[in-house]
């Protein structure tokens, strides 16, 4: 360990792969996680089945949309709760298991990522805090009550929050976990920005908030359950303070974010999560470089359907390596220059690596996002390269492009301190969902990778000191 570095920098150095040197876990499988939340309510608010979803292509979904004059809210929250963490397929296997697939991507499909919805003055739900269950697609209440006080007015107030559950990724990655859990946070709350909008619902996404603060009013057991990010809606800004005197319904509702029995997450992770938890201030954008010869990007063409890219979305790997339409490609893309400020975007730089069947210039390019353009750094046939950074996993090398997510962890821990790792975590996984829903309205298959040799990573993008790779999807035709 590097002692001279804080302690989220140590974090990251201690659970960088190396080659050679990752011993294999050994899974104690009476700590297996329970997947679901279910809290033990008489009555849960039963959520509709029956959803009209809007038909908003996903090029556009992340317009202002109006919200209806007269609008069914518990409707519109059934919507927005299914396309966010709903249950997208169920697989019934020959021993008898059953597995719930959900709308977001996971690190080893263990979802550790949790929704909770604040609201008041809602017509046809009654003020408080719920949580919802995938499961059961139901709303348990957790507090009752002007949660946002009796003062606040009249008009509707609604908030999201988005935890994460550290045990469930922890189980089989371990200390590493940590950056899974940010990275399925960001998956889910990108699900949620086009569920909400498409709605006629506001969506702001805020990193920075009193951790104690909201984990208190969420009643979540710190040491196992915490709060990533806080999605600002109807009639609420930062500025809209709870009132966290409402009590909760029962007392032992912070027993509910244990995931199994006996397990606590390892120390490592939870050094982590304790390191972050001060409060800062998203950096400010940075100034797009202009020294390099740069190709601008056509605005995306995505007409497909958001739901639907939604709720078919899958994680593929049976890559094909044939010629891909270069356009779609570009799409893709571009699409990820299309940004819902504010957003801590200037934590995170993007990139992609062509294969010679994209059409593009094969090699390793940047992406401006601001000024919506490429350029080429590195250029030759990466993609094998590229591959065995990834653990060797041979089958990625099939597919047309490796959308690379990195970032200058020093600069930014010495700009807005070690809170802004969880800023470049979050967007990584953020923009990775995204690419996982462009690449479904294309009819192409997407995988992200969060396990890498990470400082072999560094060498192959030519990468300056303090910046790490920290998130990788790859994208491509796959076989059907």
């Amino acid at each position: 360990m590097a002692n001279d570095l804080s302690p989220i920098l140590n974090y990251h150095l201690d659970t960088s792969h190396q080659r050679g040197k990752i011993s294999g876990r050994t899974l104690n499988r009476e700590e297996y996680p329970v997947p679901f939340k279910l809290y033990r309510s008489p009555k849960p608010f039963h959520l509709a089945h029956d959803l009209r979803l809007p038909n908003t292509s996903l090029g556009k979904s992340l317009d202002k949309h109006p919200l209806p004059k007269k609008p069914n809210m518990p409707g519109i929250l059934a919507a927005i709760c299914n396309l966010t963490a709903g249950i997208s397929q169920v697989r019934r296997h020959h021993d008898g298991n059953v597995f719930h697939f959900r709308t977001v991507a996971s690190a080893g499909a263990l979802y550790p990522a949790e929704f909770y919805i604040a609201l008041q003055n809602v017509s046809g739900m009654t003020d408080g805090l719920y949580h919802y269950c995938p499961l059961e697609h139901t709303l348990t209440q957790l507090r009752s009550g002007y949660v946002f006080g009796a003062l606040s007015g009249t008009a509707p107030i609604v908030r999201f929050y988005l935890t994460s559950i550290f045990h469930r990724s922890a189980w089989k990655y371990g200390p590493r976990a940590y950056r899974y859990c940010l990275l399925d946070t960001g998956h889910m709350a990108e699900n949620l920005l086009h569920a909400a909008r498409i709605h006629g619902m506001p969506a702001r996404i805020d990193y920075d908030f009193k951790d104690n603060a909201v984990n208190r009013f969420l009643a979540v057991d710190p040491d196992q359950e915490g709060c990533f990010a806080v999605i600002h809606s109807l009639g609420c800004s930062s500025q809209t303070d709870v009132d966290d005197t409402v009590p909760p319904l029962t007392g032992d509702l912070p027993l509910f974010s244990r995931a199994a029995p006996t397990a606590e997450p390892p120390e490592g992770l939870m050094t982590a999560h304790k390191a972050t938890s001060s409060f800062a201030r998203c950096p400010a954008p940075r100034e797009a470089s202009s020294s390099l010869q740069s190709t601008p990007l056509p605005a995306p063409a995505l007409e497909g359907s958001v739901t639907t890219a939604i709720m078919k979305r899958r994680s593929s790997r049976n890559f094909i390596p044939i010629k891909a339409n270069t356009k779609n490609l570009v799409d893709i893309i571009s699409y990820l220059c299309h940004d819902t400020p504010p957003i801590c975007s200037s934590a995170l730089q993007v990139g992609f690596i062509a294969s010679p069947n994209s059409g593009l210039t094969p090699g390793y390019h940047l992406i401006d996002r601001d000024n919506k353009s490429t350029m080429l750094m590195k250029s030759g046939d990466l993609m094998a390269a590229s591959a065995r950074v990834c653990l060797d996993q041979s089958w990625l090398q099939n597919a047309a492009l490796h959308i690379v997510f990195t970032a200058d962890l020093h600069a930014l821990n010495n700009q807005c301190g070690p809170r802004a790792y969880r800023y470049a975590h979050l967007e990584a996984g953020r923009l990775g969902q995204r690419l996982y829903l462009a690449a479904t309205s294309k009819n192409l298959g997407a995988c992200g990778i969060g396990a890498f040799f990470d400082y072999e990573a560094a060498e192959l993008l030519s990468l300056p000191f303090g910046n790490s790779l920290l998130y990788l999807v790859a994208v491509g035709p796959v076989r059907k």
